[in-house]
């Protein structure tokens, strides 16, 4: 009798394990349709506080959705991009591309060309210099050369912005190289 109970159960716990994983996705979805920032709540920093504004500005809460395919959408919406034509660069390098500059004013944001260039940044501390960023997506695929940026800065002698011929491949890697992190991590975190 011990037995045949031990092994009804068994039966029983196998049969309901066995749809375990198969509908993985199905859940993501309601977890994003109920808590879309909960993966950016994760990740920390000030990662949550970006997902609700951009949850705000979108005005749904769709998660999957980066700033560069909400600019393709609202591309196609208006009839200006037809659908034979394709985008040239990666959308997770656009997209860490994008947030590594968010706190700057942006000056050019090209999708389709993959170019970014921020506006002249200014530093309190340092009033008579001025940098800015320029970024080129050179890949439509996720790779380390897929990227490039540049760091241009100008020091202000009392009546001209002349450029500084100082070395900033070591700032230009560092930009580079947080742009693939962050690429890399969305990829990851879309992939599951």
């Amino acid at each position: 009798m011990k037995n045949l109970l031990l092994m009804m159960t068994l039966i029983i716990f196998t049969a309901g394990c066995s749809g375990v994983g198969k509908n993985y996705q199905d859940v993501k979805k309601r977890e994003m349709e109920t808590d879309p920032c909960k993966y950016e709540r994760i990740k920390g920093g000030k990662n949550e506080l970006r997902c609700k504004q951009r949850v705000a500005a979108n005005g749904s809460s769709e998660q999957g959705n980066g700033l560069f395919d909400s600019m393709l959408d609202q591309l196609r919406e208006e009839g200006g991009l037809g659908n034979s034509q394709n985008v040239a660069v990666n959308k997770w390098l656009w997209n860490g591309s994008i947030e590594t500059v968010q706190d700057f004013p942006l000056k050019i944001a090209d999708a389709f060309g993959g170019v970014i260039e921020t506006d002249w940044i200014n530093n309190k501390d340092i009033p008579n210099q001025r940098c800015a960023i320029k970024i080129l997506i050179q890949s439509k695929e996720l790779i380390s050369n897929g990227v490039s940026a540049n760091m241009i800065c100008q020091s202000f002698d009392g009546k001209n912005w002349t450029l500084n011929n100082e070395d900033l491949s070591d700032a230009n890697r560092e930009i580079e190289n947080s742009i693939l992190s962050l690429a890399r991590k969305s990829f990851l975190t879309f992939a599951g």
